[in-house]
């Protein structure tokens, strides 16, 4: 469906890091950008003090085997966290917990949680508001016993199992939650989107447990042929985006807007699509056109799409979402390639992270992507200091001062009618304030009367003849 307006991203900054390809997931915090890497790669630090032009100003150095996936920050804490995973003979599956005195370009590991043979696949960091516990719901992805892990890394020094979980049916791709931390939305793969009570782990309760809302009878089943990758609640609505990760040959993955105003019983209401969807079969080059990690703010859903690169829909009609706008990066060749996904240059895969108004994205091929929307709702960006859907870390901008941020001044129009040209003085009169002008005029005549009174007072008098 076309929008009414006109809407378009455009790229203000973007550093290909080195061209190396392989790119994997993003966070942010103070002036440093966080690249992770799909192979056994470094993760990259990338300076965007200046997001015009961002540069890569350091690395941590990347292990034999293991890829660095997942990445998040708390910068209120000069945190970052790095999730890994084993590719092979030599990995390591681990959390890591990095910190930070002065610079960001300078973390230095201070924690550590090692899952030994079982490999983690993606995390969901929840922080208290207002409040210092730090949890970090881990889901393994396996099919097993235990596919949630919980670790606490309320003390970034020592993080700590806080419990497990395991589901009833499917795989546990992917986890999200509310900002206060009572609803968890949970994605099971070909098992479908279940919603559940959080609340146990979050309010720190002891032997806490994951409760569902909603019964395996009435999970929300995938589309046809297809899997629930991710599942992110729309803030402030009781609505949850889900994503359908599909690689080739079945190529063509959607998202889906999803009730669950009553969670017992989560409801999909509408699909979000790209024109390729209605193709048969992948297009040439044989590419991924499918849905990945979304981040929501206020009614723009900004969504990584792969071969797609970025999406921007207009949410404000839940039952006939509107796609507004793309983003598809190809001016890189990468040094390598990940050869599952196809042969397009771009492949944007991480979640998008809002700050002060602008978008940043990392694509598998392309690197660090840093962009502006234009359009409907445009307002609602610029308002966000910080949101991405892999944490309940969002918050808005403060409101402006009148002193620090005075208000435009609007130039008229070209095609206004022009007024008749007033004189210089009633220009200068008009640009006075009215009672300014009357006390001043008032006070100048008593000046002039009482001067004119001290003169007539000192002449000398004439002799009356």
């Amino acid at each position: 469906m076309a929008a009414d307006t006109a809407a378009s991203l455009q790229e203000v900054g973007h550093d290909d890091l080195g061209a190396r390809g392989l790119n994997s997931a993003l966070a942010l915090a103070d002036h440093c950008a966080y690249v992770g890497s799909r192979g056994q790669g470094a993760v990259e630090i990338v300076d965007v003090s200046d997001p015009t032009h961002p540069r890569t100003a350091g690395a941590i150095p990347g292990r034999a085997a293991t890829t660095s996936r997942e990445l998040r920050t708390v910068a209120a804490r000069k945190l970052l966290v790095v999730l890994s995973y084993s590719l092979g003979r030599g990995g390591v599956n681990r959390l890591d917990l990095y910190r930070w005195e002065g610079d960001c370009t300078q973390p230095t590991a201070v924690g550590s949680y090692d899952f030994g043979s079982r490999a983690p696949h993606e995390f969901y960091l929840w922080q208290q508001p207002d409040g210092d516990r730090l949890l970090l719901f881990t889901t393994m992805f396996s099919g097993r016993a235990g596919d949630l892990q919980i670790i606490d890394a309320s003390d970034p020094a020592a993080p700590r199992l806080a419990g497990s979980w395991s589901p009833p049916l499917g795989l546990l791709h992917s986890i999200a939650l509310s900002d206060d931390g009572r609803r968890a939305f949970l994605s099971l793969w070909t098992g479908g989107m279940l919603v559940a009570d959080a609340s146990q782990f979050t309010t720190g309760q002891p032997n806490p447990q994951l409760n569902l809302f909603t019964p395996p009878s009435a999970v929300l089943r995938p589309a046809a042929g297809g899997n629930v990758h991710s599942a992110v609640p729309v803030p402030g609505r009781d609505l949850v985006i889900v994503t359908d990760e599909r690689y080739p040959p079945a190529c063509h993955g959607p998202a889906r807007l999803v009730d669950v105003s009553n969670p017992a019983q989560p409801r999909e209401v509408s699909t979000l699509a790209v024109p390729e969807e209605a193709g048969a079969g992948c297009a040439s080059p044989v590419a991924t056109y499918t849905s990945h990690n979304p981040t929501i703010v206020g009614d723009l859903a900004l969504v990584s799409w792969y071969s797609n690169g970025l999406q921007v829909f207009d949410l404000s009609n839940p039952s006939q979402p509107v796609r507004l706008a793309q983003f598809r990066p190809q001016a890189v060749d990468p040094g390598a390639r990940d050869p599952q996904l196809g042969a397009t240059a771009t492949l944007t895969w991480s979640y998008p992270i809002i700050r002060d108004g602008l978008i940043y994205v990392a694509d598998i091929n392309q690197g660090l992507s840093v962009l502006r929307y234009q359009g409907p709702h445009q307002e609602q960006l610029e308002q966000t200091a910080f949101a991405e859907g892999n944490s309940n870390l969002a918050r808005l901008r403060p409101a402006p001062s009148p002193s620090s941020s005075p208000t435009p001044t609007a130039r008229p129009s070209s095609s206004a009618r022009a007024a008749p040209s007033a004189s210089p003085a009633a220009s200068r009169l008009g640009s006075v304030p009215a009672i300014p002008l009357i006390v001043g005029a008032l006070v100048a005549l008593l000046l002039l009367g009482a001067a004119a009174y001290l003169w007539r007072s000192r002449r000398p008098r004439r002799p009356v003849r």
